[in-house]
């Protein structure tokens, strides 16, 4: 009985720490950020390289997380060249620098929530070096974050683009599909991107 017990608590236990699966979402014809979100379309539409090696990932965080920060527009991301030379950009601007600077194919910009229990939304990209999941905030972090690695309730996605559309994740707020304008309106009352 004993060892019943102690084979299903290891069992338990070891299964705790077995890495989180990566929620990559499910296609979405429509999120309510689609009226924003315009330049991340023409950016990820662009990119056709090679993805790079995790140093020169690395590399690139750091100089992105050396732009100062400044939140502008509520939802609209700056184009990665504006955000390169004044070097300045929040959230979203230096995701969508970060994606064009990768040039992978396979980035998706993400916008979701730092915390599940903030109502703050943010911005970061997720890359696949082929072994693995990455969470790449520049904002943040000087480093890349394994994604099966992340704490639940942080880094939670609820929508991300990648060259070949959008997709709607598990922790995403239920759609509305009534009214598109009221639920743009709704989307933006509900507090800016960082």
């Amino acid at each position: 009985m004993n060892r019943a017990i102690l084979s299903l608590s290891l069992v338990l236990f070891t299964s705790s720490l077995a890495p989180a699966s990566v929620d990559l979402g499910d296609f979405a014809g429509y999120t309510p950020y689609d009226s924003y979100i315009d330049p991340v379309r023409q950016v990820l539409g662009t990119l056709e390289g090679a993805t790079p090696s995790l140093d020169r990932v690395k590399a690139l965080m750091g100089e992105g997380r050396s732009f100062r920060y400044s939140h502008t527009d509520p939802y609209t991301a700056a184009l990665p060249a504006v955000t390169a030379s004044r070097r300045i950009g929040d959230c979203k601007d230096k995701a969508l620098w970060l994606c064009d600077q990768l040039g992978d194919k396979h980035v998706r910009f993400v916008i979701g929530k730092m915390k599940r229990s903030t109502h703050v939304r943010h911005a970061w990209v997720m890359w696949n070096d082929g072994r693995q999941w990455w969470i790449l905030d520049c904002t943040l972090n000087y480093q890349p974050i394994p994604a099966d690695r992340v704490p639940p309730g942080d880094y939670v996605p609820l929508y991300s683009w990648t060259k070949d559309g959008s997709y709607r994740h598990r922790t995403s707020p239920p759609m509305l599909t009534a009214d598109s304008s009221r639920l743009s309106a709704a989307v933006a009352s509900k507090g800016a991107l960082r």
